[in-house]
C-alpha cells in the first residue's frame, strides 16, 4: 500500500448519528454515555487512525444546513482527494429522506464533475434491535435503497445497516470501506472461505490492533442461534483488544467457553512488527481439528499479508 493517508468523509444530515458511529468505533465499549453527551459537530472534526500501517483521516462533517451551504460553496476544499465516502442516513427519520438524498446528490456532483470514481458506503443508521421486526421500517429501508440505486447507477455503493446498540455493525462499516483499496483483500476472503470449511468453523475474522476488520468469512449455515453466539464472541474479542490497547493488558491465547458447547478463540499474529488478531467461533467438538490445521492457516495468511504490506 502507498505511503500516503486515506481520506474518509463521514457525512449526512445533522442528527443522523455520524459522530456517534465514530465514538462507538473508537471506544469499543462503555461508549453509550459518551454518545448521549455528544454535541452537534461544528463544521468538521478530524479523527485519525491507522490501517495496515497507513494513516487514515476521517472527516466528521457537521450536517447542519449552514455547514452544508458552506461545503457547497467550497466543494474542492472539503471533497477533493476523498478516497471513500461514508454517508449516514437516519432510517428512523423518514420525513427527512428526501432532504438527505438531496444533500448526497450535492456531494456526488463534485465527484461527477471531476470524474472521480469514489466508493460509497451508505450507512442506514439507527437500525436498532427493537425496530428490526417492524414491517414499515423494513419497507422504508427497501424503498430507500432502491431510490439510491436508481439515482446513483454509476457509483460503487455498499449498504450497511448500523446501530450503536450493535457494535459489530459499526466495526464492519469502516472495515468494509477500507478493504476496497487493495485487491489482495479478496484473496484473504477466499482463503478464509476455504479454511472455514476445513475448520468447520462458524466464523473467521482477522482484526488489526485497532479492532478494524481486515478480513472475515462466515459459515453459510449461520442460523439465529449461531448468530447470537457469534455476536457474543466478537464483542468479547473487541473488548479484549481495547483492554490490551488501554491497559497494556495481555490475554493468554486460549479458548473461551460459551454456552451450549460453543467456544471462541483469539490468537495474536505478529507480522513485520505489526500485530493482528485472529478470531474464530466453533463447536467444541471441532477444537482439536482446528488446532491441527491452524499452523498452515497462519502461513497462508502471512503470505498474503506480505503482499499487502510490501
Amino acid at each position: 500500500m502507498e505511503d500516503s493517508f486515506i481520506k474518509i468523509i463521514i457525512s449526512g444530515l445533522d442528527n443522523a448519528g455520524k459522530t456517534s458511529i465514530l465514538t462507538a468505533l473508537d471506544r469499543k465499549y462503555d461508549f453509550r454515555k459518551a454518545v448521549m453527551e455528544l454535541k452537534p459537530t461544528i463544521r468538521v472534526e478530524y479523527h485519525q487512525t491507522e490501517f495496515l500501517s497507513q494513516p487514515v483521516i476521517l472527516w466528521d462533517m457537521g450536517g447542519q444546513k449552514k455547514y452544508r451551504k458552506l461545503y457547497d460553496k467550497r466543494k474542492a476544499v472539503y471533497f477533493d482527494e476523498t478516497d471513500l465516502l461514508v454517508y449516514v442516513i437516519d432510517i428512523q427519520d423518514s420525513d427527512r429522506y428526501e432532504e438527505s438524498l438531496s444533500y448526497l446528490s450535492l456531494i456526488l456532483s463534485f465527484f461527477i464533475e471531476n470524474d472521480l470514481d469514489i466508493p460509497i458506503i451508505i450507512a442506514l443508521h439507527k437500525y436498532d434491535p427493537e425496530i428490526r421486526s417492524d414491517e414499515n421500517v423494513n419497507q422504508n429501508i427497501d424503498a430507500l435503497r432502491q431510490q439510491i440505486v436508481n439515482i446513483l447507477p454509476d457509483f460503487k455503493i455498499l449498504f450497511q445497516l448500523t446501530s450503536i446498540y450493535d457494535l459489530v455493525s459499526i466495526v464492519q462499516l469502516v472495515s468494509y470501506g477500507l478493504s476496497v483499496f487493495d485487491e489482495k483483500f479478496f484473496e484473504l476472503s477466499a482463503l478464509f472461505e476455504d479454511y472455514i470449511e476445513i475448520f468447520n468453523a462458524i466464523s473467521l475474522i482477522l482484526f488489526d490492533q485497532n479492532g478494524i476488520i481486515v478480513s472475515e468469512f462466515y459459515n453459510e449455515d449461520l442460523d439465529m442461534e449461531r448468530y447470537v453466539r457469534l455476536i457474543e464472541s466478537i464483542k468479547e474479542h473487541l473488548f479484549l483488544l481495547k483492554r490490551m490497547e488501554e491497559e497494556q493488558y495481555q490475554e493468554q491465547t486460549d479458548f473461551i467457553d460459551l454456552e451450549d458447547n460453543y467456544v471462541s478463540y483469539l490468537h495474536q499474529i505478529t507480522f513485520n512488527d505489526q500485530i493482528f488478531f485472529l478470531s474464530t467461533l466453533l463447536n467444541e467438538e471441532h477444537k482439536d481439528n482446528f488446532l491441527k490445521e491452524f499452523a498452515d492457516f497462519k502461513k497462508d495468511i502471512n503470505k498474503i499479508l506480505e503482499e499487502i504490506l510490501s
